[in-house]
């Protein structure tokens, strides 16, 4: 999945809570007449990691001619799905292109999945590349050829769908997503306007991930941060060294201040010579939002990219609500940095050193997936039934180990009816062992969604995606911090659940509501430039993160450093996740069969009911600042344990 914004703690994605979770794993030698375990190479060539550890794709297709012939099927099924165009008023003619809809959506979601499995494996591959373009277009071609389905569905009156449903029982069958299709029916427009709006880009009824739509927009300040002047700095042994947005991190963790000060400066600096580009391009991108919400008749932005998802805007502002109430444990944080680092005060720069030194030791695969089978206890016998078989390489689910050409990070995709797949870049880390947990919490909702639901109803509210990932982790820190031996791997623990949640949660909250503010004055006609976008992310970092902050001169422009501001009003999910994940795995862990009913349920309710409602059942409200209280009162927990374990060192 998508990685957070988050530039103030290090990995962000991969689950930073655990990024040394498993300091109770010793290293466990090969027993005597074993082979030697697989030490992973991120040089080596895909032929020299095992196949035991690659993930099978055969499911999908078994081979490239396969791959060839189910590009001609979906050509063929699109030429067919063609032939209803006229005819959908009718309910046994719908019902039959639905059918075929799915079937052949289905098709081309396997064709562009392998495709794309093949191509991060080996990026560099001509024909790996070849593939994936022919898969993607197979994808682009069926959305185009199957858009009269839309216009046809929302142009037959609430009574002649009634008669349908009576006239067809079987029909009745895509009702949840018939229903979902109609939802939005008074925000279409002329058939001359929705041309219009989709030669200016229109996305609001696309049925993927927006994400995967870069605008204009975002292209201009992609380029433009790649071409960021680089500026040179003095490192601890005296070279010059060029600073760049890979090398950064680096620089951020050095314990030597005054070198993580001077990175910080030159790099913010260099941006801010640029800063009227990055002004432009933001302005742009969310006033093509507003532009797009006002000719479907919302009355702002955040309406409409809400509505998209079924989503009152008041979720979004529950949420900014919820976090500015609790703003007291990031500022009692910070205090906590400033104290245990012994610092005069607080900079941007001193957000993202670790409060206590790590522990430099290997987690095997294998350890790993024994330790988080464990930790997933809760969930009971049946769930670990299925997760056991996922984490087992052999069972072809999971990519385990880099290699030379295969892209960095990780994931879980899926495709109806066929298992979950894993991308690992597994290095005998912790921080690869907590990414694990992180990816078999997707999997398995992937994997109970398509186990209960039609294929129609499979997929995933994109703003509840990230609460499974999220929940392993609460219960894999717990399972953990449970069985720490000594106080030094206790407080190690805590301080990184500590920077997930104020990563996660605070950092994002910042994040959304600044997203909102510019997208407000946009439509208040305010102008948006580049004083006005500093100014607003300056007072929003002030408040946010308290007394104890410094803000430096150039600090404000580090807005322009979060690609995430063009994902059209997404980071919000992110808070949603994490907040609602610990507050369902703490109603989990008191042992009440209802709670784990509830969560089970929610695992396997794909797109069955609109968001609200799902997460609800389970025992959220995202209309209620509850999850984010939840996540409020871990903090000051964790929190005051740290302090208490501070002070026995001093002792």
């Amino acid at each position: 999945m998508m990685k957070p914004a988050n530039l103030q703690t290090p990995h962000a994605h991969q689950a930073l809570t655990l990024l040394l979770v498993f300091l109770l794993v010793a290293a466990v030698p090969s027993q005597a007449g074993e082979p030697p375990r697989f030490k992973p190479d991120s040089s080596m060539e895909r032929a020299a990691i095992p196949d035991s550890t690659k993930w099978d794709l055969k499911p999908l297709f078994t081979e490239a001619t396969a791959f060839e012939a189910g590009l001609a099927k979906a050509t063929a099924a699109r030429a067919a799905l063609l032939e209803f165009r006229g005819k959908l008023a009718d309910p046994v003619q719908l019902r039959a292109c639905l059918d075929l809809y799915f079937e052949t959506r289905l098709l081309v979601k396997k064709l562009s999945l392998w495709s794309s499995l093949r191509l991060v494996t080996d990026e560099k591959s001509p024909a790996a590349n070849a593939h994936a373009g022919r898969g993607q277009k197979a994808l682009s071609d069926f959305m185009e050829a199957t858009g009269f389905i839309r216009t046809e569905v929302l142009a037959i009156p609430d009574e002649g769908m009634a008669a349908g449903y009576a006239k067809d029982p079987k029909l009745a069958a895509y009702r949840p997503y018939l229903d979902e299709l109609r939802r939005r029916r008074s925000r279409v427009l002329t058939v001359e306007s929705e041309q219009i709006l989709a030669q200016a880009g229109d996305h609001l009824w696309a049925e993927i991930d927006l994400n995967e739509i870069p605008s204009p927009y975002e292209k201009i300040y992609r380029a433009a941060r790649a071409d960021i002047p680089v500026p040179e700095i003095t490192d601890e042994n005296g070279q010059r060294v060029k600073l760049n947005l890979s090398n950064r991190l680096k620089f951020r963790l050095s314990p030597n201040r005054n070198l993580r000060r001077d990175a910080s400066a030159a790099l913010l600096k260099s941006l801010k010579t640029h800063q009227d580009i990055y002004a432009g391009t933001l302005a742009g991108e969310i006033g093509h939002h507003v532009f797009l919400a006002r000719a479907r008749g919302y009355d702002s932005a955040l309406d409409a990219y809400m509505d998209k998802d079924h989503l009152p805007s008041a979720v979004y502002r529950a949420l900014i609500a919820g976090v500015r109430a609790n703003l007291a444990p990031l500022h009692r944080y910070v205090g906590l940095r400033k104290k245990a680092l012994g610092l005069p005060d607080v900079h941007l720069y001193d957000l993202a050193i670790p409060l206590v030194p790590g522990v430099d030791r290997t987690v095997s695969y294998e350890e790993a997936g024994k330790v988080i089978l464990a930790a997933m206890a809760p969930l009971g016998a049946d769930y670990g039934k299925v997760l056991k078989k996922g984490l087992d390489p052999m069972n072809g689910w999971v990519d385990v180990y880099p290699h030379k050409d295969k892209e960095s990070g990780a994931f879980s995709s899926f495709a109806y009816g066929v298992h979950p797949f894993v991308k690992m870049n597994y290095q005998d880390r912790y921080n690869d062992a907590s990414t694990l947990a992180h990816e078999m919490g997707h999997a398995m909702q992937q994997y109970l969604s398509m186990s209960i639901q039609p294929y129609s109803t499979s997929d995933t509210w994109l703003t509840l995606a990230e609460i499974p990932s999220t929940f392993n982790e609460k219960l894999l820190s717990d399972h953990l911090l449970a069985g720490a031996k000594g106080d030094d791997e206790q407080l190690y623990l805590l301080t990184e659940l500590v920077g997930r949640l104020t990563g996660t949660i605070w950092r994002q909250a910042l994040f959304a509501e600044y997203e909102l503010a510019v997208a407000t004055a946009i439509e208040e006609g305010e102008p948006v430039t580049a004083e006005f976008l500093n100014r607003t992310y300056g007072n929003l970092i002030r408040a946010y993160y308290g007394p104890d902050y410094v803000m430096d001169d150039d600090d404000d422009i580090e807005w322009a450093l979060v690609p995430h501001f063009y994902y059209k009003f997404y980071m919000y999910s992110y808070a949603i996740g994490l907040s609602s994940g610990v507050a369902l795995a703490e109603k989990v862990q008191t042992g009440d069969p209802k709670a784990l009913e509830g969560y089970l349920g929610f695992l396997g309710s794909g797109a069955s009911q609109p968001p609200v409602e799902t997460l609800r059942a389970a025992g959220v409200d995202l209309l209620k600042p509850d999850a984010v209280n939840a996540a409020a009162r871990l903090m000051d927990r964790s929190l005051t344990e740290i302090e208490k374990l501070l002070a026995k060192r001093q002792k």
